[in-house]
């Protein structure tokens, strides 16, 4: 009875210190339950996770979902959206009537899974926002991501995804006469899938010291088929950065706890201030 006894207590102390094991909070493929806020140019932010998945004590399988709204209050200055309809501007032509606002906000949804082991995954990404022409856009992808340890302070993880673009359908809102031409070129042409495309992802992390860590990302997208992703709307497609930049320096004030400084050339470049706690 009391080798049972002890070596119950044994496999509750080891589960404790299992589930109070710290997370490697500069790893973006890390799944264990947090929430962040941060402010900076472009508005509030919150992000979380929650993980699904047991303790990696116990299982090598690590799955969660992550979540993140941008600009939650809908704050700066919005850019002009199409309202329906196009105006006749000597010397130019037909020009779009943008005199409504687009919605700075915008929402991000990544379910994901990873092996702790050999650290291969897969995940699928969702963003919707609010294009300044097509109106309502969701961006969704999936694909595989890798882990490459490059010594002891310098991980790598290149990610490769393969999506689609889906917009609202603005038919109806392009109020053009056969002379004036542009309408077939422009419009969403329903809800539909108006590209399929892929996007490159390499994600760089730098242990500068045991509290302070760098994480850089670079992603490329290329449309497959349909509008182009950056051509401008004029031309036919949909107007958004081909290639972001973005890099963070965090200090890390506990094991659960860190504040990181962001910069990214998105949106004609953008910075905020993010504080982050694990659970």
């Amino acid at each position: 009875m009391m080798k049972k006894l002890t070596a119950v207590a044994l496999a509750m102390l080891s589960l404790s210190a299992v589930a109070e094991e710290a997370p490697d909070m500069g790893n973006p493929t890390e799944v264990y339950n947090y929430l962040g806020l941060s402010y900076g140019s472009e508005g509030a932010n919150l992000k979380g996770m929650r993980a699904l998945s047991e303790d990696k004590g116990e299982y090598a399988q690590k799955t969660g979902i992550l979540f993140e709204v941008k600009n939650i209050f809908n704050e700066k200055d919005k850019s002009p959206k199409f309202s329906g309809g196009f105006d006749m501007v000597p010397g130019v032509g037909p020009v779009p009537r943008m005199n409504d606002e687009a919605d700075n906000r915008s929402y991000r949804l990544r379910y994901g899974t990873i092996n702790t082991k050999n650290g291969l995954g897969w995940s699928v990404d969702a963003v919707l926002a609010d294009h300044p022409f097509f109106g309502t856009m969701s961006v969704i992808q999936t694909g595989p991501v890798a882990t490459i340890p490059v010594g002891d302070s310098l991980l790598i993880w290149p990610i490769l995804y393969v999506g689609g673009v889906i917009v609202e359908d603005n038919t109806e809102d392009l109020v053009m006469t056969p002379e004036q031409g542009m309408a077939q070129k422009i419009q969403s042409e329903g809800v539909d899938i108006a590209s399929t495309i892929a996007t490159g992802m390499v994600y760089v992390k730098w242990s500068i010291t045991d509290k302070i860590w760098m994480l850089s990302s670079y992603q490329y997208t290329k449309e497959l088929s349909g509008k182009s992703w950056e051509d401008s709307i004029m031309e036919g497609g949909l107007q958004l950065d081909a290639d972001v930049t973005e890099v963070s320096f965090a200090y890390q004030v506990t094991d659960k706890q860190n504040i990181r400084a962001y910069y990214s050339t998105a949106k004609d470049d953008s910075y905020w201030v993010e504080y982050n706690y694990a659970f």
